[in-house]
Order: C-alpha cells, then sequence, then structure tokens
C-alpha cells in the first residue's frame, strides 16, 4: 500500500449526481426504467470508489462490523451460494474498510457476508482499506448493498431508520439509498409503525415489496391488531415456518382477525369525512360518533401538518368556543 492512491479524495457523496450512462436493454418505460437505471448507476458509483486500489489480505479477527446494520438475516440461500463459490474459487470482490479510531484495527464499510464467510472458512479476506469519514462510509455502505445485494424494502428501511439513529441527515440517508423524500417517508411510515420485535421475527422478507408492508403497517395502527402481531410473530409455530412465508402468513392472519373482531362489534351510527388537499400532498379522513371522533392524516405532509396543528391547538378551540353563541359571555 505504498504507491499513492489516486482516488484516496474522492467524493463518494457527488458519485450519485454523476450519472453513468444507462446500459442498453430490452425497451422499458416509467418505474421499471427508472429502478434499472438507479441500480446501475449505483454499480458504477462502487467501482468508481474502488477502481485504482490496492487489494490487500486482512485477518478477519482484526476487523469489527459497521455500527449501522443493514441486514435482518443472512443465512439464506444466497449467503449459502456465496459461501460455497468463495469456497470453490476464492474471494472474487474485496470487501471495503476503513481504518478504526485506535489505528490497530478495521471496521466494515461493505461486505459483512464476505467477511463472515471468511471467518467461518478460517481464511484471509480481501479488502480495500480507506480513510473515510462516517457520511461518506454510509452512502457508500448503502450504494453498494442497493447495487449488489438487492436488499428487500424492509432492510432498507431498517438501514434507512438506523442511519438517522446515528445522527445522520435525512439527505444523507437518501443519498445513501438513492431515493427520493416521498419513498423515504413511506419507508420510516413502516419501520416507526410495526413494531421491531414484528419485522425482526419476519426477517428479510426478499418477495414482499412496498405496498405489502403498507398494508401490514395499517392493519397495527389498530391497538387490537397490534396486539395480535406482537403475539403471532412469539408463537412457536409461526417462527417454525420459513422465512419467505411469515410475512403473508402474519398478514392473512390480521386480516381474518379483524374481520373477526369486526363482525362481534355491535353496530354503530357513524358519520366519515374525506378531504384532499389541492396539492395531493395531504388526506384527511375522520369517522364521527356521538362521543368519540378518529381523525386520520396521510401522505407526505401528514407529519409537519400534524405538528402544525397541534402546536395551535389552543388557539384553535379558543377560536371555537367564541363561534359557539351560547358561550359567549359565559
Amino acid at each position: 500500500m505504498s504507491r499513492e492512491n489516486p482516488f484516496a479524495k474522492l467524493d463518494i457523496a457527488s458519485l450519485s449526481a454523476s450519472r453513468a450512462p444507462t446500459k442498453p436493454g430490452y425497451a422499458m418505460t416509467g418505474a421499471a426504467k427508472t429502478v434499472v437505471r438507479s441500480i446501475e448507476d449505483l454499480a458504477e458509483n462502487t467501482k468508481k470508489l474502488m477502481e485504482g486500489e490496492v487489494i490487500v489480505e486482512l485477518d478477519p479477527q482484526s476487523l469489527d462490523a459497521s455500527s449501522i446494520s443493514d441486514r435482518l438475516s443472512d443465512d439464506g440461500e444466497e449467503y449459502q451460494e456465496l459461501k460455497q463459490a468463495i469456497q470453490e474459487s476464492g474471494q472474487s470482490t474485496p470487501i471495503l474498510v476503513r481504518p478504526s479510531s485506535d489505528g490497530q484495527r478495521y471496521t466494515v464499510v461493505f461486505g459483512h457476508r464476505r467477511l463472515k464467510v471468511a471467518r467461518e472458512l478460517g481464511i484471509p479476506v480481501k479488502a480495500i482499506v480507506k480513510k473515510l469519514d462516517d457520511i461518506a462510509s454510509a452512502i457508500a455502505q448503502g450504494q453498494e448493498n442497493s447495487a449488489r445485494s438487492n436488499l428487500s424494502f424492509i432492510e432498507r428501511a431498517y438501514f434507512a431508520q438506523n442511519l438517522l439513529a446515528t445522527g445522520l441527515t435525512k439527505d444523507v440517508v437518501r443519498t445513501s439509498l438513492a431515493i427520493d423524500e416521498a419513498m423515504l417517508s413511506k419507508m420510516l411510515g413502516v419501520v416507526e409503525v410495526v413494531p421491531a420485535p414484528v419485522i425482526k421475527a419476519v426477517g428479510a422478507a426478499k418477495k414482499i415489496g412496498r405496498d405489502k408492508w403498507l398494508s401490514l403497517r395499517q392493519l397495527v395502527l389498530t391497538p387490537a391488531l397490534l396486539r395480535a402481531s406482537t403475539d403471532r410473530v412469539a408463537n412457536a409455530e409461526f417462527l417454525e415456518l420459513s422465512e419467505d412465508k411469515r410475512f403473508d402468513d402474519l398478514h392473512d392472519y390480521l386480516k381474518r382477525y379483524k374481520t373477526k373482531s369486526d363482525a362481534k362489534k355491535p353496530k354503530a351510527t357513524a358519520s366519515a369525512k374525506d378531504w384532499v388537499s389541492r396539492d395531493s400532498s395531504l388526506s384527511f379522513s375522520m369517522n364521527a360518533k356521538s362521543k368519540k371522533v378518529a381523525i386520520e392524516l396521510s401522505n407526505t405532509e401528514a407529519k409537519p401538518f400534524s405538528d402544525w396543528l397541534s402546536s395551535r391547538m389552543d388557539q384553535l378551540y379558543d377560536e371555537y368556543r367564541r363561534s359557539k353563541p351560547e358561550d359567549n359571555g359565559d
């Protein structure tokens, strides 16, 4: 590692801004074309980061995992295939590490599964050592995993939540995962509502996309279904299911539970009202009974508008009281 590193000062955060040419392929339009282009761009960014670097062999025991977890499980079929490939042909792609603050160890930026394989096989791990700060490291980890590892929707959401928990900004998270503000909002909406024990019990759910997770989120907003979900995932029968069947089992169970619960409820007279802002960024729905009103705000402006509304409740209630003729002067 004595020769000068021509990419040592590479600005990782700017890589996502310089889009690489998309490879020609079959005709695609709309969302599918956008997804493929994003993945190709991320792969190109990682290639730029690693290009021209010196590969060294390190003792796996001298490496520590990243403090930001991005996986819910890594012992599935893909991992076993990776392990077999490395065992038969060796490690073809190096991992990326950065020196730890003590100068004696290294912290993995990406390549945790390759490191795990090396440890299990008792062999050195091929790595590239690069000095990166926390933000650059997070961006590199997110972009490499998005491009190479095909993280599921819930793993990406889990990673986004963990990035924010370390104090990184939403701008860094969006850059790391190559997503827009609306998608980040949906991801956080799921991981902030669905309990962590439920997410961890369900696992990576590789075949389950955004819409199904949003559907599960909507179900567990009901307190009774929230309790039912945590009870279900703690059941031995559920844990014996293969990981690819757990989400559907839980989702179907909650829908059946909801149907039974609704059938037992006495019918109550209720009125419903709905409203959508002109720019479609805020949706309002209200179900009113005689002494109980349930209000739900949704879409991208739901959280900031609810904060604004909460801060003005005293003022709005006073205005409401003044509008009632019978209260004037009392």
